[in-house]
């Protein structure tokens, strides 16, 4: 997925670019009077790429977004949370019934439910190791701060 945004701010090979954040329904002819997940307003996200093609503030370029990007942000955030809160309270479920300890279900839940804030300090904790899967590039630039350059296909 490519996207067009602009430069905001260098600091020696990094950049810092402003950008529409894209919509989960994309642009469809009804956008304008669309209120799904708060489309009236415009959404921005400010990104932290490397500038590996000597982009300068002001400049608009177009990112390339990994096609995996989704799903693996998605597994992340969704999935890996909720395998280990059913893991979670099955083990304690299991152990406990194995141990004889009173309120087996009652200890599966909280262990199961204190899983889950654990998991997202842990993928925060990690998350700078993960960033490298996850990076976007810098494909051209598409306007030099106002001069329109054409975009030829590849």
């Amino acid at each position: 997925m490519e996207q067009q945004v602009t430069v905001i701010q260098t600091d020696g090979n990094s950049a810092t670019v402003r950008g529409r954040r894209a919509s989960a329904c994309g642009d469809c002819a009804g956008k304008a009077s669309c209120s799904t997940m708060g489309s009236w307003r415009e959404r921005l996200i400010d990104l932290h790429v490397k500038n590996t093609i000597g982009a300068e503030v002001g400049d608009e370029v177009l990112l390339e977004v990994p096609d995996g990007l989704l799903l693996k942000v998605a597994f992340r955030i969704y999935a890996l949370p909720m395998l280990v809160f059913v893991l979670t309270g099955a083990v304690v479920a299991w152990l406990a019934g194995q141990m004889g300890w009173p309120a087996q279900e009652l200890l599966a839940a909280l262990a199961a439910l204190i899983s889950v804030p654990v998991t997202y300090l842990l993928l925060l904790r990690g998350s700078n190791s993960a960033k490298a899967d996850l990076d976007v590039r810098m494909l051209r630039i598409v306007n030099h701060g106002g001069c329109h350059i054409p975009i030829r296909p590849v």
